[in-house]
């Protein structure tokens, strides 16, 4: 139980951090400015992989040593999904500049459209980088944990 409980404490550690990012309007805002839902995945992923790490600690707990092999295994799934999160967020940067540049293509557009354009694209961009970067930081330090009990 001592791996769980530590996965489980650095969670309540984490959730308090995004219902306080929360309740200061930031995980609202990525999500209303982000055309391509990119960071939407992203934090479903990590919702999902967090339960998923959480249940391999629980495993991990009452299993032997050969056990214990088959769960590092099973977590190779987790780390693939930590990668690939940074990875959807650089992709979500492709699409934003594509979303900024896209209205300047046009001859017929105004200023004021080509600055809107500008700023969504941008938003896209930037919220979907940052959501990359700190959710998958987050599952990193999560199988950190779980890969320290899973080696003993």
């Amino acid at each position: 139980m001592i791996t769980f409980i530590k996965l489980f404490l650095l969670n309540a550690v984490i959730l308090t951090g995004l219902v306080f990012a929360e309740f200061q309007g930031a995980l609202s805002l990525i999500v209303r400015n982000d055309a391509s839902y990119i960071s939407i995945l992203i934090m479903s992923l990590y919702v999902g992989m967090t339960l998923f790490i959480g249940t391999l600690a629980y495993k991990s707990d009452v299993v032997n040593q050969e056990g214990k092999d088959k769960l590092l295994k099973q977590s190779e799934a987790a780390y693939f999904t930590a990668d690939h999160m940074f990875t959807l967020g650089l992709l979500g940067t492709i699409i934003g500049l594509c979303i900024a540049t896209s209205g300047s293509l046009v001859d017929n557009l105004s200023v004021t459209e080509i600055v809107a354009g500008l700023k969504t694209g941008l938003n896209v961009s930037f919220y979907t980088t940052l959501c990359g970067i700190v959710f998958s930081l987050l599952l990193q330090l999560q199988l950190l944990v779980l890969k320290k009990d899973l080696e003993e």
